[in-house]
């Protein structure tokens, strides 16, 4: 099963995520954005693991968050992956506890030694799809690169699994994580 690690979004921010994606999709650009109920933050992508795996997983997590306390961080601005030319990915930034969050994903790379390193902490929102309406997007995107979103303590880190579907990816927990209160 694909497998990958990260931080849930707090319902109270979800809200505020699709009032901005609803702006950016009223100036009708070509994006795919990613389900309400499947924002989180990726501290590490695990790739495909076998059920045995899973077990040595949780213990590596654990493990690797001992000491981890609860930290609050802070949503700023929309960014984006790629050139102006070629959008890939739209972002939401954390501007504040961003070096705890960091810290956090390095715990977890280094408790982990399968699968992609993640190296930027950031909310995916969006994948652009083509390059339609692009100026559009730019502009909008330098209006709101200071726009506040939210605040929210980080409490947990999940261990989840992703099936693919047609209508897009289903996720699940497999195993929480508390961080120290």
């Amino acid at each position: 099963m694909r497998c990958f690690v990260a931080v849930d979004l707090e319902k109270d921010l979800v809200k505020h995520i699709k009032e901005l994606q609803n702006e950016i999709r009223n100036l009708n650009v070509d994006v795919k954005f990613v389900e309400t109920e499947n924002l989180h933050f990726t501290l590490k992508f695990l790739g495909e693991l076998n059920e045995n795996e899973i077990d040595v997983i949780k213990t590596s997590i654990g493990n690797g968050l001992k000491g981890v306390g609860v930290f609050k961080i802070r949503m700023r601005g929309i960014g984006y992956f790629g050139g102006p030319n070629h959008i890939r990915t739209l972002w939401v930034d954390v501007n504040e506890g961003k070096d705890k969050f960091t810290e956090l994903v390095k715990n977890v790379n280094e408790c982990l030694r399968i699968g992609e390193k993640n190296k930027t902490v950031h909310l995916t929102i969006g994948r652009i799809k083509s390059g339609k309406n692009r100026e559009l997007l730019l502009n909008f995107m330098d209006k709101s690169k200071d726009i506040k979103i939210g605040e929210m303590d980080v409490k947990h880190v999940k261990l989840k699994s992703s099936v693919l579907t047609r209508d897009g990816p289903v996720y699940s927990d497999l195993a929480i994580f508390e961080l120290k209160g």
